[in-house]
């Protein structure tokens, strides 16, 4: 390990801002960030920095950190480094480096998709099929690796042996969510990659993801926006998009459909989706042209819902894409009585498909 990387590994921890870093570099030799504490005021680090960068020059955490990073099989880019993603810059507190496992070029054309965890199953196969088609298109997919949105657009491309990068909220052995495991593994076996910022043993607190979205935003040249509720995680995503600069697109919801709220209201912050076709003529200037067949077998929760009786999968269409539906309502949607409703619902219940909170339903966990 070098004494450039030596430096940029201990200042990304102690959350330095790349400008320290690069007048580390520039004004003096990164060795001296070690070698002398009287450089730590002449870099204007904050008392909490010092007493971090401390810590870690004491139990030689930088050399751990490496020997960690090598046994992985991953590596740390600083932002000194060619391979670092340029479009980072375009951030105001971009990080001092990143930890990478995989070999995909970040500074390529990509495309984020995005949404929420408990989609539809309309938006969860319109993520998977967009996938599919950037694939085919020869453009990297970037998400965060979430369960639902996240996790059927890094499925769609990844079935058509496509090339997609999950950004972690965590540090690389830290493996979140646990049931994404096989997909995380896959994507690795298909040339795919996993970046994060965050140092190895590093746990998923709830605040580390709308940093980790930041990442998303920045590395990507575009961002789609699948289904979102008004409060949801993506609307981080797409609202650091807009504020990069970066095109932002989101796909329609039905109007009377809370888990679309966000969506439909970034539609005037940002471009409309109207098809996958038009979507990738538009983002290639019309070099590439793709005819899709809508494929909804990519679709988890469709598949898992296909051997319910035709009750069943009446309530579980009424529920999906909807937060919090009565009985109430679905009585009176659904056309069932009560005693048959009831008995409908504890069924999607005990199955994993749906959620009671205090007697109001929504689809999945």
């Amino acid at each position: 390990m070098d004494a450039t990387t030596k430096a940029a590994l201990l200042l990304n921890n102690i959350r330095a801002s790349i400008n320290i870093f690069k007048r580390l570099c520039a004004d003096y030799d990164p060795a001296e960030l070690w070698h002398s504490e009287s450089l730590w005021d002449e870099l204007r680090l904050t008392d909490r920095m010092k007493e971090r960068l401390a810590k870690f020059l004491a139990k030689d955490w930088a050399e751990n950190e490496d020997e960690k990073i090598y046994s992985f099989g991953a590596r740390f880019i600083s932002a000194n480094d060619i391979d670092y993603p340029a479009r980072l810059s375009d951030l105001k507190n971009p990080p001092v480096g990143l930890y990478v496992k995989g070999n995909v070029n970040l500074s390529l054309p990509s495309v984020a998709i995005v949404g929420t965890r408990k989609c539809s199953a309309y938006a969860e196969g319109v993520a998977a099929n967009l996938g599919k088609a950037l694939a085919r298109a020869g453009i990297t997919t970037i998400s965060g690796g979430a369960k639902g949105i996240d996790t059927a657009g890094h499925r769609g491309t990844l079935n058509e042996n496509g090339k997609t990068v999950v950004v972690f909220g965590t540090g690389l052995d830290k493996t979140y969510p646990v049931e994404n495991k096989d997909l995380f593994a896959e994507i690795l076996a298909q040339n795919g990659a996993w970046v994060t910022e965050y140092s190895f043993g590093t746990d998923g607190n709830i605040w580390r993801f709308p940093e980790r979205d930041r990442l998303i935003a920045a590395i990507a040249s575009r961002v789609v926006v699948a289904e979102s509720p008004e409060d949801g995680g993506a609307m981080h995503t797409a609202r650091k998009a807009v504020e990069l600069g970066r095109d932002m697109w989101s796909i329609p919801g039905r109007i009377i459909d809370e888990v679309a709220k966000g969506t439909n209201m970034l539609m005037r912050e940002g471009k409309i989706f109207v098809s996958i076709e038009d979507f990738i003529s538009k983002i290639t200037s019309g070099r590439v042209q793709i005819n899709m067949s809508f494929d909804d077998s990519i679709q988890d929760s469709s598949s898992q819902a296909s051997d319910l009786t035709d009750d069943a999968k009446r309530i579980y269409s009424l529920i999906q894409g909807r937060t919090g539906i009565t009985t109430d309502n679905l009585l009176s949607e659904s056309g069932l009585d009560f005693i048959n409703l009831q008995t409908v619902l504890n069924e999607l219940e005990f199955d994993g498909l749906i959620t009671n909170s205090g007697g109001r339903y929504s689809a999945g966990i």
